[in-house]
C-alpha cells in the first residue's frame, strides 16, 4: 500500500506542476479525496498557521498597493538604476532583493524589470547579464525575507524547538545576500558582447529594438503613497523588534499572532490615514495573487502532511539518520521541492514540518534554507518570463541558451552557483548563532 501512496503523491505533484497557479491546490485537493476515500487516509493537519500569516501580510501589501505605496518603492528603484547606469549588474540585484525582502513577494519587482533592461541596453550591456542577476535575486530573497510566506512556514517549527526569531534573521539574510553577489557575478559573466551579438545586430537593422532611453519618471508627489510605504516598513520593524527582544520584553505572543495582529491594525492604518477604498483591496493585483498563494498552500501541504505523516515513525528510522549526517542532503530535498512546486510557500509548509519531525536540527533547517528557492531553474516561472519578454534585443534567444532543453537557459547556473556558494555559510551562520 505504500508504494501506491507515493506513486499518488508523486502523481499529484507532476500533475500540480503542469496546471500551475491555483491549480496546485486544487491538485492537492484531488489527491486529498482519494487518499481519504479510496485509501482510507486519516487526514494531517491544515498548515493553518502559514495560512492565516499569508492572509494578513496580503492584506496590508494590497492596502498599501492601492495607496500609491508599491509603485512609489517602485520608482525609487528606478532612479537608483537609472541615476547609476555602470554599476547595473550589481544594482539590479540588489534592487530586486531589497524590494522581495521588504516585501515579502517577489511580484513587486517585475515593473523594475523593463527598467533594468532600458538601462542596460542604452549602455551596451547584454541585458540578459543584470536581468537574470536581478531574477534569481528576488526568488533567493523570499528566503531573506522577515514576512514571506516561506519564512513564515519555517519559523512557525523552528519557533517551537527553541528558536529565537533573531538568530534566524541572522542566518537567512547574510546567507541569502551572500547568494545574491555570487548569482550577480556569474550572471554579468554569461554571453558575449551585445553590439557584437549577431542576433541583437540582426534584429537593429530589422528595426526591432527601441532606441533610446525613456526619462526617469519623477516620484509621485504623493504624501499618502509615502505615508502607506513608511507604515507597512514601520510593521515589518515591529514584527522583528517583537521577536527579536522578546526575552527583554518578557512576552509570551507567538510569532503567528503578532505578524497577524500588527498586519490588521497597518491595513487598518492604512485604510483610514490614506484614503484606501475598502472595497479596493480586494481588487488589487496582489490580494489575488496572494490567495492563489493559499490555494497552492492548502492543497499542496495538506496532502504532503497527510501522506507522509502516516508514515512518520517508518521515514524516521530509514531517513532521519542518513539526513542528520548529511545535512547538505536536505538542501537538495529543498531544492527539487520548491522546484518541483514552482512556489517557496508551499515547499517549506510541505516540508520543514516534516524535518522537523524526523528529529533533524532547527540549525539544519535553518543553514538550508536558502535552497528553498528553485524556481529560476526552468525559465517559466513568472519572473523568468516576464524578464525574456521585455528584452527586445535577442540577449535570450541564442539556440544554446534559449530554453529549448527546458535547462539550457541563463538562470539556472547564476542560481545554482549562488545558492551553491550560500550554503556553507548557511550552516556555518547556522551552528554559530543557533547550535545543535
Amino acid at each position: 500500500m505504500v508504494y501506491l501512496h507515493v506513486v499518488l503523491l508523486i502523481g499529484i505533484i507532476i500533475l500540480a506542476a503542469r496546471l500551475g497557479g491555483i491549480g496546485v491546490g486544487l491538485a492537492g485537493g484531488l489527491g486529498m479525496a482519494i487518499a481519504v476515500f479510496l485509501f482510507g487516509i486519516k487526514p494531517g493537519e491544515m498548515p493553518i498557521d502559514v495560512i492565516l500569516i499569508i492572509l494578513s501580510v496580503i492584506l496590508a501589501l494590497s492596502a498599501m498597493q492601492n495607496a500609491g505605496g508599491l509603485r512609489f518603492m517602485v520608482q525609487v528603484a528606478e532612479k537608483l538604476l537609472r541615476d547609476h547606469p555602470r554599476y547595473i549588474n550589481f544594482l539590479a540585484p540588489l534592487t530586486t532583493f531589497v524590494l522581495t525582502v521588504l516585501s515579502g513577494t517577489a511580484y513587486t519587482t517585475l515593473s523594475v524589470l523593463k527598467v533594468i533592461q532600458e538601462v542596460a541596453k542604452s549602455i551596451g550591456v547584454r541585458p540578459s547579464q543584470p536581468l537574470t542577476a536581478a531574477v534569481v535575486s528576488c526568488q533567493i530573497a523570499i528566503t531573506a525575507s522577515p514576512i514571506s510566506a516561506a519564512t513564515a512556514a519555517m519559523y512557525v517549527v523552528v519557533e517551537k524547538m527553541g528558536v529565537p526569531y533573531g538568530d534566524v534573521l541572522l542566518v537567512i539574510v547574510p546567507t541569502g545576500f551572500v547568494a545574491i553577489c555570487v548569482a550577480a557575478f556569474v550572471a554579468s559573466r554569461q554571453g558575449g558582447e551585445l553590439l557584437n551579438d549577431p542576433i541583437f545586430i540582426d534584429r537593429k537593422e530589422k528595426g526591432l529594438i527601441e532606441v533610446g532611453i525613456q526619462d526617469s519618471k519623477e516620484l509621485p508627489d504623493s504624501h499618502l503613497a509615502k505615508r502607506a510605504v513608511y507604515l507597512f516598513l514601520a510593521s515589518v520593524v515591529f514584527i522583528v523588534t517583537m521577536l527579536i527582544f522578546k526575552p527583554i520584553i518578557g512576552h509570551k505572543i507567538g510569532s503567528r499572532d503578532i505578524i497577524i495582529i500588527t498586519m490588521f491594525v497597518t491595513t487598518l492604518l492604512i485604510v483610514v490615514t490614506c484614503n484606501v477604498s475598502l472595497r479596493s483591496i480586494k481588487k488589487a493585483s496582489l490580494f489575488s495573487d496572494g490567495t492563489e498563494s493559499l490555494v497552492v498552500i492548502l492543497g499542496i501541504a495538506w496532502l504532503s502532511g497527510s501522506i507522509i505523516g502516516a508514515y512518520i515513525p517508518e521515514i524516521k528510522e530509514q531517513a532521519g539518520e542518513i539526513l542528520r549526517q548529511y545535512p547538505a542532503l536536505l538542501a537538495l530535498v529543498f531544492f527539487i521541492t520548491s522546484a518541483a512546486l514552482f512556489s517557496h510557500g508551499a515547499a517549506a509548509a510541505l516540508l520543514i514540518p516534516i524535518a522537523a519531525s524526523l528529529g533533524i536540527e532547527a540549525s539544519t533547517i535553518v543553514g538550508a534554507f536558502v535552497a528553498m528557492s528553485a524556481m529560476y531553474i526552468t525559465n517559466i516561472y513568472p519572473t523568468a518570463a516576464y524578464a525574456i519578454a521585455a528584452d527586445d534585443t535577442g540577449s535570450y534567444m541564442s539556440k544554446r541558451w534559449n530554453g529549448s532543453y527546458l535547462v539550457n537557459h541563463p538562470f539556472i547556473l547564476p542560481g545554482l552557483c549562488g545558492v551553491g556558494a550560500a550554503l556553507p555559510v548557511g550552516f556555518f551562520l547556522a551552528n554559530t548563532f543557533i547550535g545543535g
